[in-house]
């Protein structure tokens, strides 16, 4: 989180560096201008989002589980506490602790 608020600062910086006006010269202000400017539509920053990885950070969750706790006399399935959180690639994963008493 240091980084994203660090690289953003700088970034902020940095544009408000080149907004500035610049003092006049001679050469014309085109030739000033990187040549391979290439616009992308992306919200991927390169160095700080190609990384990103997912950390497991599991929360309780109730959930139906028929599965692990069968169903109830109304036919539907009990409930279950899962811990559910994102894998190293980023997948949602639930997995089933135990069955919860109705």
């Amino acid at each position: 989180m240091k980084r994203i608020l660090v690289f953003g600062a700088l970034s902020i910086l940095a544009l408000a560096a080149v907004a500035e006006d610049p003092a006049p010269s001679s050469e014309p202000q085109a030739s000033k201008l990187p040549s391979s400017v290439v616009r992308s539509d992306s919200l991927e920053m390169p160095g700080v989002t190609a990384c990103h990885q997912c950390e497991w950070r599991p929360k309780p969750n109730n959930m139906a589980a028929g599965d692990q706790c069968g169903v109830g006399s109304d036919g539907k399935a009990k409930l279950a506490e899962f811990e559910c959180g994102f894998s190293e690639d980023c997948q949602r994963v639930c997995n089933f602790v135990r069955c919860l008493n109705p």
